[in-house]
């Protein structure tokens, strides 16, 4: 799926193009600082291009029409906070929300109704069983009644987790919704950057206020998953981006959390189409609205006749359906598998050959 870049110059010199890749050096086994400390968590380095039109579950479960339709009736209370979170059609920008807020989200997490409903099946399958052996002249009252502190005991913080956070910002969100000091990395589909964002007391930003920003072209990086053994022994992965020749390392796998090598496949492929200028930006309804800001997009498009709403008109069962075949699709991707059309850039150095010395006459 490609065209031909507009000849407006929009795109700058660096902008990522899988079709042109720049010569590059070819790196050298221990030249990257970043590596030797990451290598001990990494599994496997992941190749670059080949890519397919996926993304990882939860940008098409946080992302669906139907929440989508929710924003666009329902105004934003805190559209004038900054939270420096930017997805458009030049830049995904990364931000977290400040500390306070982190933590009651955290705590939020455990009063989720899936995790009690979770906890109620076996609590449901013990009383079963103890009214099933109960003696018969125990009236029903008395065995519910014995098995109510059993239920608050498990039942009780899950839900308090869910109930106390939810009514703190309620009372008070302008003082617990929060932004954090700042972003902490960007990529940049139409200069081509990746941005990584410091935070130093002691440097800039505590002297400035401003950040101190490192830049590198997204063709230089590589990306890794990780192996993390987990209680019951289970392996969980997550993904990482970390600079060919510079020590930069950005944990890419914190948009979708610790999961299967599945969802990496596809995240690295979201994000390398989203940076490919060679093609249109990723057809999932995230960046839907910002299709016709982009050139090569809105060029896409107009050929194709792509409805401008086609996400967001969507109905329920037809997105459903469409979310399903995605999910097959990254179930059955074998990313390690391909061909690296990132090595055809390396450019040629050959070793240099030893001069032997001349003989003594």
């Amino acid at each position: 799926m490609t065209t031909d870049k507009p000849s407006s110059g929009y795109y700058g010199p660096k902008a990522y193009d899988s079709e042109r890749l720049p010569q590059q050096k070819r790196p050298a086994p221990g030249a990257n600082p970043a590596l030797p400390w990451f290598n001990q968590k990494a599994d496997r380095k992941l190749p670059w291009g080949h890519t397919e039109d996926v993304a990882p579950q939860s940008y098409r479960t946080d992302y669906s029409p139907a929440t989508l339709r929710g924003f666009e009736r329902e105004p934003n209370n805190f559209a004038n906070i900054d939270f420096h979170q930017r997805i458009d059609h030049e830049r995904y920008r990364h931000a977290t929300a400040a500390l306070r807020t982190r933590i009651l989200l955290f705590f939020n997490a455990f009063g989720n109704p899936v995790v009690i409903a979770f906890m109620m099946f076996p609590l449901a399958l013990g009383f079963a069983g103890h009214l099933h052996i109960r003696p018969k002249s125990e009236p029903f009252g008395t065995t519910l009644l014995a098995f109510l502190p059993i239920l608050a005991t498990f039942l009780g913080p899950l839900i308090a987790c869910n109930l106390i956070p939810t009514a703190l910002f309620k009372l008070f969100p302008r003082q617990l919704i929060k932004p954090d000091k700042g972003p902490l990395w960007e990529l940049n589909r139409r200069t081509g950057l990746v941005t990584v964002y410091h935070y130093d007391k002691n440097g800039t930003w505590g002297k400035t206020g401003q950040p101190e920003e490192e830049s590198a072209p997204f063709y230089e990086f590589d990306a890794y998953t990780s192996n993390e053994l987990i209680h019951g022994g289970g392996v969980v992965h997550t993904l990482y981006l970390a600079h060919r020749y510079r020590n930069i390392l950005i944990p890419i796998g914190t948009l979708i959390g610790k999961t299967n090598p599945e969802e990496c496949y596809a995240l690295w492929d979201l994000f390398q189409n989203f940076m490919d200028t060679s093609r249109p930006l990723p057809d999932i309804p995230l960046w839907e609205e910002h299709r016709a800001n982009d050139p090569i997009t809105a060029e896409h498009d107009r050929r194709t006749n792509r409805p401008p709403r086609y996400w967001r008109d969507m109905d329920n069962d037809t997105w459903k359906q469409k979310n399903d075949e995605m999910a097959l699709q990254v179930l059955r991707l074998n990313t390690p598998g391909r061909l690296d059309i990132m090595r055809n850039s390396w450019a040629h150095s050959p070793r240099r050959r030893r001069q032997r010395k001349a003989s003594a006459e």
